[in-house]
């Protein structure tokens, strides 16, 4: 069995000015639709401002990242489980409350991601 034989396995983006300004960016706009489904969200969470929401979604930002990283099965499957579980220690609600929490950010970012390439 040769060399070739082996997985090729896929190594993370070197870190640089342009990687950084993109998380930064990401981040930014993670933060304001986190802030936004926190408003949504009916009653009154932990950390229901601006700084709490920059929290949230840099929480969720690594968790996702580290589960990309490691490339273990159903890794995608327990970053959920792990956000969703974050999100409920966040902010304070319960397993239903975090899904729903979950959803209405995606929403968000979903109705971001429709503007934001055209103005960036």
């Amino acid at each position: 069995m040769g060399l070739s034989a082996l997985p090729e396995r896929r190594m993370p983006a070197p870190l640089n000015v342009g990687s950084l300004v993109n998380f930064l960016l990401g981040w930014l706009v993670s933060t304001v639709a986190v802030w936004l489904a926190l408003k949504i969200f009916p009653g009154e969470q932990k950390r229901e401002s601006f700084a709490g929401a920059a929290l949230t979604a840099l929480a969720g930002a690594i968790v996702f990242w580290l589960f990309r990283l490691v490339e273990i099965p159903f890794g995608t499957v327990i970053a959920w489980i792990v956000w969703l579980y974050l999100l409920k220690r966040l902010q304070g609600v319960g397993w239903l409350g975090a899904a729903i929490l979950a959803v209405l950010i995606y929403i968000v970012n979903t109705v971001f991601g429709f503007f934001l390439p055209t103005l960036l």
